[in-house]
């Protein structure tokens, strides 16, 4: 850590010579909900682009946000949820109402928690806003907020590609693209279809059911009229079938997979200083269980969980020289129905209604040196357990409650190129509708909601500085995080009944900082050749709840001290070269394996680094040919306990652009 610190100082402070020609600056939307330079953002983002895109052997959202080592990771083998962390709060693996951190898609909520769902084609940019963003986003956005931004029409005239990829583990996908403007319409259209089959991986050989098959089809639609005046239509449809679900090693399940299918509509009216939106989604989670695993389970069980998550957005800003406000308001509803082909659900179903009014202020002084800013929001939500066919002994019930949060930061300009960054503010999450409002029975177990649970509450603050010039890039800040009322589900003799209290969270406290600098253009060589480094250092993660310090230890588990992705980019204008590291430090995880001697008891997971190279050739204007290799050194590493990733991985691809 210490070597980090002194690699960031020495290149702050460096007076050699740069470049003079520059980057263009960086525009970023999700930290405001406007556009506006990232220079100009008192809050901690950090931006995937589509250069980051295009060179990473990432093929879906979860591979390409765990690549950028923005913080935990709990990756599952082939298209299984992931879950990833931010600042020590990390998304739910099921359940999207019990993140603390929000995941979104064009600003609006996800709809799914499973980022592995959702492949790269039509991604721009993932902007990602470190840090408590509740004032802005409403519940779960206590670590923070994770905005994939979709594709748009933005050259002149028609465009497009269609290529394939062939590689190991029998893999193949097609793909092809289609965009550009003409006059004041605007347009995108992408389609994929891609097969894989089992993997191996090193020191255990073939992991049987690892294999899957998607499909994907994106288009969005765009008019421009007046002066700044925009409008949109986009829709994504994602299938994925026969996704295995291997188990852990230790229990290998060949037979149990998922179906899976995304439809997403969304409608945007924008312009400079006004937003309006809707957009609606549909999810449908068909899981299949087998009869061979194990004794436990129901032959050719069957559990179906159909989400629909819809809401709408308005925001408007006001502006007086260089100050401003910005006032809003949300809508969501998210609405749950389980059924089970042999029996009652293992769930009831439920509907969630949030409804959310915001107001963030900024103050410009000194010529736009110093930035000042303000905000706070009031929720309402409204958590209803609906009737349920099959669990007869269910009492539907609906529990209300509302929130108060609010956030500022400051932002100072020592130069044109430094500036250093403070924030505080508080997030949360609001319980779900089965935490508040759930009372049946099932299998012999009472499972009661509890109507007086506060939301999850988190005080977070944060320091740094950030230095941009030419094509060198540097940020560093430290945070601190108090979380309290933290949500437990637990037996209470009491009542006779699994129910929920409130209990207190955790202190998560750590360094997070970025580098970046292109040596090529200072050397005056004709192509680029950058080292780059992010990185996320827990000085502490530390329980308070005095249940799980008994049971597991103070330290928090499944929380990495350290995470990190470091490696050099190259390129010119036929080729482009990225060799890219990432390092998932030791952590404290509890061992499931009913065969081990440490059988329920917290263990250490070991670090890992797995380090992936891509590059491409483009030998005519029209054609780019593509190697990967994923786990370059062929080593043996796991995300998850007991669940092994693939050994050395190459595809190959070749795409025709017109």
């Amino acid at each position: 850590m210490i070597f980090l610190l002194i690699f960031f100082i020495s290149f702050l402070f460096c007076q050699s010579v740069l470049a003079e020609e520059s980057r263009l600056e960086e525009i970023v939307v999700t930290a405001t909900k406007f556009e506006e330079p990232k220079k100009d953002v008192a809050y901690s983002v950090q931006v995937i682009t589509q250069e980051d895109i295009k060179s990473s052997t990432a093929d879906n959202a979860g591979d390409l946000i765990a690549e950028a080592a923005i913080g935990h990771v709990q990756k599952y083998p082939g298209l299984l949820t992931s879950s990833i962390g931010l600042r020590g709060f990390r998304t739910d693996l099921f359940d999207d109402l019990k993140s603390r951190v929000l995941v979104l898609i064009n600003g609006n909520r996800a709809g799914t928690v499973n980022l592995a769902t959702i492949p790269v084609d039509d991604i721009d940019r993932i902007e990602i806003v470190k840090g408590p963003a509740s004032v802005l986003y409403g519940s779960s956005a206590m670590g923070g907020v994770i905005n994939i931004i979709t594709k748009q029409g933005k050259e002149e005239g028609i465009h497009g590609s269609i290529g394939g990829q062939a590689g190991s583990w029998d893999f193949w996908k097609t793909k092809a693209e289609l965009y550009g403007k003409k006059n004041n319409f605007d347009f995108y259209i992408s389609a994929s279809r891609a097969e894989v089959d089992d993997y191996s991986a090193k020191n255990y050989g073939k992991i049987e059911n690892t294999g899957y098959n998607d499909e994907s089809l994106s288009a969005r639609l765009g008019y421009s009229f007046f002066d700044k005046h925009h409008i949109s239509l986009g829709f994504q449809h994602w299938r994925g079938w026969k996704i295995g679900s291997p188990g852990p090693i230790y229990e290998p399940d060949p037979d149990d997979y998922n179906n899976i299918e995304r439809n997403r509509f969304d409608l945007e009216y924008k312009t400079s200083t006004f937003k309006a939106g809707y957009y609606f989604t549909k999810d449908r989670n068909e899981y299949h269980e087998g009869s061979i695993a194990g004794t436990w389970e129901i032959p050719n069980e069957v559990t179906l969980k159909k989400t629909t998550t819809q809401g709408a957005t308005i925001q408007k800003m006001f502006s007086i020289d260089d100050h401003r406000i910005i006032i809003g308001g949300q809508w969501d509803r998210i609405e749950v129905k389980n059924s089970r082909n042999t029996g009652a659900p293992y769930n009831p179903n439920s509907k969630y209604d949030s409804y959310g009014v915001f107001t963030e202020g900024r103050l410009s002084l000194f010529k736009k040196k110093l930035l000042l800013n303000v905000g706070i929001r009031y929720d309402y939500f409204e958590n209803e357990i609906l009737p349920t066919e099959g669990i007869l002994s269910l009492k539907p019930r609906k529990e209300n409650l509302d929130h108060l949060t609010v956030r500022g930061g400051i932002l100072y300009k020592i130069t044109d190129s430094l500036s250093i960054k403070a924030n505080a503010g508080t997030a949360f999450r609001a319980p779900a509708p089965d935490e508040l409002a759930v009372d049946y029975i099932s299998w012999g177990i009472h499972y009661l909601g509890n109507p007086d649970l506060k939301p999850e509450k988190s005080k977070s603050y944060d320091v740094g500085f950030a230095y941009t010039k030419d094509f060198f890039n540097a940020e560093l800040t430290f945070f601190h995080s108090e979380f309290k009322d933290k949500i437990l589900s637990y037996y209470d003799n009491t009542l006779n009944a699994q129910t929920f209290k409130n209990v207190e969270g955790a202190t998560i406290q750590g360094i997070e900082g970025n580098l970046s600098y292109d040596i090529g253009a200072l050397a005056g060589l004709n192509f680029s050749l950058e080292p780059f480094i992010n990185f996320t250092y827990n000085t502490r993660y530390s329980s308070k709840d005095e249940v799980e310090i008994k049971e597991y230890g103070k330290t928090l588990t499944y929380t990495p001290k350290c995470t990190a992705s470091f490696g050099i980019r190259a390129g010119k204008e036929k080729w482009d070269l990225r060799l890219i590291a990432n390092y998932i430090g030791d952590e404290k995880v509890i061992d499931w394996n009913p065969l081990s001697k440490n059988y329920r008891k917290v263990v250490d997971k070991a670090d890992f680094t797995v380090v992936n190279l891509k590059g491409s050739y483009r030998p005519i204007k029209n054609l780019e040919i593509t190697l990967s290799v994923e786990n370059l050194f062929d080593k043996a590493y796991e995300y998850v306990q007991y669940y092994p990733m693939p050994r050395r991985t190459i595809i190959g691809g070749v795409k025709w652009l017109f």
